[in-house]
């Protein structure tokens, strides 16, 4: 029994410690975290059931095409008590019921349903794209942590390291200094170097916690221990007219606008339409049981043709539509507005990625260059030629060099997703995320042919 439970209890350590190894060894792509938020973000799924809502008014405008049919039913208790010329009294107590049944069509309104359901079509079109505005913005949010993440991690690292080779050197030059071949200058220089080197260390973790406090109020999860910048393996356009002109063909921002324009119009349409007459076709069949104390039964069946031209409504329909061309002309401006400001962040964006691309090479060469001057400064010390002074100092060139090449290239990268944002890119397919897309047509199609109940989720 005693030789089980340790057995027992062997295999529960295991089991313990092979978790935490592998959650010491967990690793993100930045597309793992752009999947985990495109599936669990609550502001998008909150947009696509706003969505989803909207898909209703195209049901409601197209409803208004249906006829409306009514049943109607009363039951009750009627006592009346006459008194004649006479002065003889008669009372008579009755129970009236009745049945009605209503239809109702419309026949002609000049057209205006017809553009209610043309303007709701592009007012959920222009929702979509708002949605897919939501979804970019919410990925290049994302993509941003991360790489801030990434480049905390990083220059984490490189701290840690160069904290270790000034702790070696400081404990070199306390030996070269008891044995007389160091100065107390050279202690002091190489125990400032360390202090220093030991503050960017201390300064680089606490980085590094605040981004991973970002990451998991973002993401939702715990901060992965190992990140990677992304393969450079975009669908971008290598000119800059072609990134304007697929940022004017798909930006959802502008896709948007254009459909609230093309809304626009529907509405004047509308508007006109209540200068102009409409038909209606009205069927009832009533049936009554002692309605009253003259009668035992009582039967009604109407059709009729309802007519409605309108000849003055003192100016107001006039005014609504004086009204819709104002709104019109205005969200056309609005379209303008945002297409040129949109092309000129995209070009901007441009701008700078070829500035990082050239400054990453730079720097690069640069990095390659310190160096071999570092281990030429080396070198030279061992004959006495170069100082200690002269080493910590090539050795922090090239520290600061490889900093400036990690911010250089987390800028790039996220000028690049940036990029991808203004072309309308920046979407689980053209990034191949490994997700399942949000299906935008299913509860479309579903409540545009629905005559009745529900939706089913």
């Amino acid at each position: 029994m005693k030789k089980n439970l340790i057995i027992t209890s062997v295999k529960t350590l295991l089991i313990i410690f092979s978790v935490l190894l592998i959650r010491s060894l967990q690793s993100d792509s930045i597309n793992d975290t752009l999947s985990k938020v495109y599936t669990s973000s609550p502001l998008l799924k909150s947009q696509r059931f706003e969505l989803e809502a909207l898909n209703e008014d195209l049901a409601k405008a197209l409803s208004n095409k249906r006829p409306k049919v009514n049943l109607y039913g009363t039951i009750g208790a009627d006592k009346t008590k006459t008194v004649s010329t006479s002065k003889i009294e008669s009372t008579k107590n009755n129970n009236p019921k009745s049945i009605s049944l209503e239809i109702s069509q419309n026949i002609y309104d000049s057209g205006k349903n017809s553009f209610n359901i043309s303007k709701t079509d592009a007012l959920i079109f222009a929702q979509r794209a708002e949605l897919m505005k939501e979804e970019q913005k919410v990925l290049l949010e994302a993509v941003h942590i991360y790489l801030n993440l990434l480049a905390a991690y990083e220059i984490n690292k490189l701290a840690r390291k160069n904290s270790d080779v000034l702790k070696q050197n400081l404990e070199a030059t306390k030996s070269r200094f008891q044995v007389g071949e160091a100065t107390s200058t050279d202690l002091s220089l190489a125990k400032a170097r360390y202090m220093s080197g030991k503050s960017d260390e201390i300064r680089s973790i606490g980085n590094v916690e605040k981004e991973k406090s970002k990451y998991f109020s973002m993401i939702g999860e715990e901060a992965p221990k190992k990140l990677f910048f992304p393969k450079e393996n975009f669908s971008i356009p290598n000119s800059l007219k072609s990134i304007i002109n697929a940022t004017i063909k798909n930006n959802p921002e502008i896709i948007a606008n254009g459909f609230k324009k093309k809304s626009s119009y529907f509405d004047i349409s509308m508007a006109i339409t209540d200068l102009l007459p409409k038909l209606d076709l009205n069927l009832s069949a009533q049936n009554a049981w002692a309605p009253n104390t003259f009668f035992e039964e009582y039967e009604n069946y109407k059709l009729e043709l309802s007519l409605k031209v309108p000849l003055y409504q003192g100016g107001n329909n006039y005014s609504n539509i004086r009204k819709k061309k104002k709104e019109a002309i205005q969200i056309g401006e609005l379209l303008n507005y945002t297409i040129k400001k949109l092309i000129k962040e995209a070009e901007l964006l441009w701008i700078e990625l070829k500035s990082l691309e050239s400054q990453i090479k730079s720097v690069s060469a640069t990095i390659n260059a310190n160096q071999l001057a570092l281990e030429g400064v080396k070198k030279e010390a061992e004959v006495g030629t170069r100082t200690l002074l002269d080493i910590l100092d090539a050795e922090q060139e090239v520290l600061e060099e490889r900093v400036e090449l990690i911010k250089a290239r987390k800028d790039k990268f996220y000028t690049l997703y940036s990029l991808m944002e203004k072309i309308g890119k920046l979407n689980p397919s053209d990034l191949q995320l490994s997700v399942k897309n949000y299906n935008y047509d299913k509860s479309y199609n579903s409540v545009k042919k629905m005559w009745l109940g529900f939706e089913d989720n």
